[in-house]
């Protein structure tokens, strides 16, 4: 048999081995200037996703989710920034103290999650790209047996994940 009777196969082993090598070599989940703007505004990587950092939490008065004038603006700030960089979707995590029933700071926890997100929409944010949970009271990161503690418990975390 001739080669010739062999081409397209070889063709088709050759474009199927260049595909493999591309995808050897994926392109980065997140641009120079994405990356900039995540760490800014105070965004830290974590196992899942660029999380906004504890020292800028979003925190709440107790049994509030109101989010009071000078927050929304660092918010606005926040959102604007992003979407400038073309980053637009984002999860926004509620969370609560142990004061009040775990119904009543479930219903809380959303509350302040959905506040925030009014916030980016205000901002221009697309509200189908914005997912947003309360979480109640069931992942506290300091201790609720101090008035430091529920305080620092009383947040809301702004999650972005790759596009």
């Amino acid at each position: 048999m001739k080669f010739a009777a062999y081409r397209p196969a070889f063709a088709l082993l050759a474009l199927l081995l260049a595909g493999c090598q591309a995808s050897m070599h994926p392109k980065p989940l997140w641009t120079a200037p994405q990356l900039e703007v995540m760490r800014a505004a105070g965004f830290v990587q974590t196992d899942r996703g660029w999380e906004l950092s504890v020292a800028d939490r979003l925190l709440f008065a107790s049994d509030e989710s109101r989010v009071d004038e000078k927050q929304a603006v660092a918010i606005a700030r926040i959102a604007s920034n992003l979407q400038a960089v073309d980053i637009r979707h984002a999860t926004i995590e509620g969370h609560a103290d142990i004061t009040g029933t775990r119904r009543h700071n479930l219903i809380l926890s959303g509350q302040r999650a959905r506040a925030v997100a009014s916030v980016f929409v205000g901002a221009g944010f697309d509200r189908g790209n914005i997912r947003t949970e309360g979480l109640g009271d069931r992942y506290p990161i300091e201790d609720n047996r101090t008035a430091e503690g529920r305080q620092e418990n009383r947040r809301v975390v702004i999650l972005l994940s790759a596009p």
